[in-house]
């Protein structure tokens, strides 16, 4: 046989070797992508990288999945969501997830999409949303809000601060102004009642909890544990 076959039949050996060593893996993570939609909702786009495979049990070190356009219910369009779950064990002949030993999570939700969620399911019109680093955040809408009603034409302008109280994002309502003029702390009540949460995140099949939640001028940043248990679904 010629140094040119011999060198030929090496190189196919050794692709095939690198093609079937990324099977495995290849199939898990297309496996945990077809049911990260159970967990946390529908997406444009799902993205799953794992570490630390052994095939024959199918546990892993650290799965990392991107959701891209991530539509949870009870809550406003995620725009990307990091998901981290560590010491994971993944049943191939179920396709289902055994155990999590730690899950954490980053979901960035623009304004534009937390201010159509409340014009879809909260009692606000023409919503506009205004950050300000850290946590703090300005709310535009007119000319009503609940039942509260300002004159045609004027912007009722609400100032807060974004916080996390356990699966929920709520608006701490500090004041409410139209046309420069404070409404008083009723208002503010009474608007905080209409609005709040802004999101639950108690009606995903996970358990979640906020632990942080940091404010950019173009985005909101919710850091969030779960419950490793709640990744075990029937």
């Amino acid at each position: 046989m010629s140094v040119k076959k011999i060198v030929g039949w090496m190189l196919l050996a050794v692709a095939v070797a690198l093609f079937s060593s990324c099977i495995p893996n290849g199939l898990v993570e297309r496996g945990i992508e077809r049911e990260l939609p159970q967990y946390i909702g529908p997406a444009a786009n799902y993205d799953v990288d794992i570490d630390g495979l052994k095939v024959r049990s199918g546990e892993a070190d650290r799965i990392f999945a991107v959701g891209e356009r991530v539509q949870p219910t009870g809550a406003p369009v995620i725009d990307r969501l990091e998901l981290e779950l560590q010491q994971v064990k993944y049943n191939r002949a179920e396709e289902r997830l055994d155990s999590v030993g730690s899950a954490q999570a980053t979901a960035r939700i623009l304004p534009a999409d937390l201010a159509d969620f409340l014009e879809s399911y909260r009692n606000v019109r023409e919503a506009a949303i205004a950050l300000q680093p850290p946590n703090q955040a300005t709310l535009s809408v007119r000319p009503e809000v609940g039942n509260l009603y300002a004159p045609a034409g004027i912007t009722v302008a609400i100032t807060g601060q974004l916080v996390g109280e356990g699966s929920l994002l709520s608006f701490n309502v500090s004041d409410v102004s139209a046309a420069g003029i404070s409404l008083g702390s009723e208002a503010a009540r009474r608007i905080s009642q209409v609005i709040n949460p802004l999101a639950d995140l108690s009606t995903l099949p996970i358990a979640l909890n906020i632990q942080n939640i940091r404010v950019e001028s173009a985005a909101i940043f919710l850091e969030v544990t779960a419950d490793p248990t709640s990744f075990q679904l029937p």
